[in-house]
């Protein structure tokens, strides 16, 4: 270990990454410890490894935030051996408090989050993208959160997955962008970012796999388990923000760091933290008690807030509210109770339903006998009662006219009366019931599901089902992740016979993973699709689930590999390739002449 650099003396290592080690060091001069990063030995004579080094410690020095490490001092380009001093934390990283404390409450999470995403937003306020922002670069320090490594990724990850000329961050916090190579920005630190609180608020990382490709696969396609299955008690509200920050489109994210920052904290001040670091720094003091404590707290806040929801009829918000309660104790009586009130008051109204329409046709039926007996001779009018059907939610077109309703522009009979009942030379209304429908996706091996039933899997068994005239919600689910998943909202017109339900979904791009043993460059069909070797490229697919593809694989000083292959939309998959040193032609000796005779 080293003793001494410049000025700093060493007492111990605390730190060891891919680009640098990280000492324990006394600053004699201004008699205070400091965190010293210095750059490894091998990474002292390249060029593009100081020039980032330089560039790191430049660009931070530049932000001045509570929650970003703070630096001091700064070798310089010329000196022998490159280090940056920084301030010396003292907690733990925020992956290591996450394991010894995997059940944070859902509101401290966002507290947590809510400290990174301000130091985010005041670096990308001065153009800086951070690009790996993980648990291991977030520290506890002094009742708060540090943001540190702005940089470091653009060179070397934590997990050794490095190739040339390219940017990776860890994979299992990667944006989509940046695993295709394309700009990133803004709404890439959002993405990471949004690892990190599903992390802290389930348990468990968004995405997983059992090797590096296999999670790059699922970023891509945006696979993950939804928040709200992994842990019921976060609320519906947080895993709304979480996945909008897990959006595979940037454009679909957060506009800004600042502006995720106030959605967490409009959801913890629901709770009552009105200052989400005071109470940040109450739960590090002694994280078990504060948990206990507050999830009694947590129980009487969402009871009495969902029971307030519920006298409102907002039932949706009471039963999140609930749901999150019976998640936290799924014993409560309070709540088991509401919800037992909630089912109640739900099959009362529809038997209220039913019976105003049955005592309005009695009612009509009552009134029209005794205008017959008031009147003798008047015309006889026949009344149909109708049968009590599904109740159907009101809708904002007005309702057709019905053939027994009295028109003032009818014809008139036997005097000033007008004619009750169906109008000359208008046909009698039919198919005001259930009707048909049949689907035809496109392709066949989808999963369907109607109104936010339970999807079921299309086939012999299920090729359609019975609805009710009027507009329905389908949602069509590709089999083995092969298409995009597409929710549409179609119109079942009344009438008889059957109708067709014809959706087309879109393929999801094929993945192409070439592992070549040298630097290479990769062409698909003639240069459609082109990057290099060790990348996850992107192959579109329009035409069929499973294609054909030409690929190219090249390098200089080797013999190009052509390969036919073919590629399942939504599987990645991986091409061993070898390729050939291209034969050096050595000059031949001459024949020798014959002998003389």
């Amino acid at each position: 270990m080293l003793e001494q650099v410049g000025k700093y003396e060493i007492e111990e290592e605390i730190g060891h990454g891919g680009m640098a080690t990280v000492y324990r060091a006394r600053d004699n001069t201004l008699r205070r410890l400091v965190a010293l990063k210095v750059m490894h030995p091998h990474l002292q004579g390249t060029a593009e490894a100081r020039a980032r080094f330089e560039r790191e410690a430049l660009s931070v020095a530049r932000l001045h935030h509570p929650s970003i490490l703070e630096i001091y001092d700064y070798s310089g380009d010329g000196s022998d051996m490159s280090y940056i001093a920084t301030e010396l934390l003292t907690g733990p990283t925020l992956r290591e408090f996450a394991d010894r404390y995997p059940e944070v409450p859902a509101e401290i999470a966002a507290c947590l989050v809510i400290g990174i995403a301000r130091a985010l937003s005041a670096a990308h306020e001065e153009g800086i993208i951070h690009r790996d922002v993980k648990p291991e670069n977030i520290m506890i320090h002094e009742g708060g959160v540090k943001l540190t490594d702005f940089g470091i990724a653009q060179l070397v990850d934590t997990v050794g997955m490095t190739t040339t000329g390219q940017v990776l961050g860890s994979p299992g916090h990667m944006a989509p962008e940046q695993i295709e190579g394309r700009d990133c920005n803004e709404a890439t630190d959002l993405f990471s970012l949004g690892t990190v609180l599903y992390l802290l608020a389930t348990g468990e990382l968004p995405f997983t796999g059992s090797n590096p490709h296999a999670v790059l696969k699922r970023i891509v396609e945006g696979r993950f388990r939804d928040p709200l299955e992994v842990r019921g008690s976060i609320s519906g509200e947080l895993r709304g923000i979480i996945r909008r920050c897990l959006d595979t489109d940037p454009e679909q994210r957060y506009a800004s760091a600042g502006a995720l920052a106030d959605d967490l904290q409009a959801f913890v001040g629901q709770m009552g933290i009105d200052d989400p670091k005071a109470t940040l720094r109450e739960y590090l003091q002694a994280p078990a008690e504060f948990s206990d404590r507050f999830r009694g707290e947590l129980i009487e806040s969402l009871t009495e807030r969902g029971e307030r929801a519920q006298a409102s009829r907002k039932l949706p918000v009471a039963m999140d509210h609930f749901n999150r309660v019976l998640a936290l104790d799924d014993g409560n009586e309070r709540v088991l109770a509401a919800v037992q009130r909630l089912g109640r008051r739900s099959r009362m109204r529809r038997a209220s339903l039913i019976g105003f329409g049955l005592l309005t046709a009695v009612g009509l039926a009552f009134a029209v006998l005794l205008r017959l007996d008031a009147g003798g001779d008047s015309e006889a009018v026949v009344v149909r009662v109708p049968e009590p059907g599904p109740i159907v939610a009101p809708s904002s077109s007005p309702a057709p006219p019905s053939a027994s309703t009295v028109r003032a522009d009818a014809p008139k009979a036997g005097g000033d009366k007008p004619v009750v009942g169906p109008l000359p030379g208008k046909p009698k209304p039919r198919g005001r019931g259930p009707r048909q429908v049949e689907f035809k996706p496109i392709p066949q091996n989808v999963s369907i599901s109607v109104d936010g039933a339970a999807p079921r899997a299309f086939g012999p068994s299920f090729h359609g089902l019975k609805l009710q005239p009027g507009e329905h919600t389908f949602r069509f689910t590709g089999a083995h992740d092969c298409c995009v998943d597409a929710e549409v909202k179609r119109r079942i017109p009344p009438g008889p016979g059957t109708t067709t339900i014809i959706h087309r979904l879109q393929f999801k791009p094929a993945g192409l993973y070439v592992a070549a043993d040298r630097a290479a460059n990769v062409s698909v069909d003639d240069g459609a699709v082109a990057g290099r070797a060790r990348n996850v490229l992107q192959v579109p697919h329009r035409r069929a689930m499973v294609q054909a593809h030409s690929v190219r694989v090249s390098a200089e000083g080797f013999r190009d590999h052509v390969q036919q292959v073919n590629l399942r939309a939504g599987q990645v998959k991986t091409l061993d390739v070898r390729l050939t040193p291209i034969a050096v032609l050595q000059p031949q000796p001459d024949d020798e002449a014959p002998a003389a005779p």
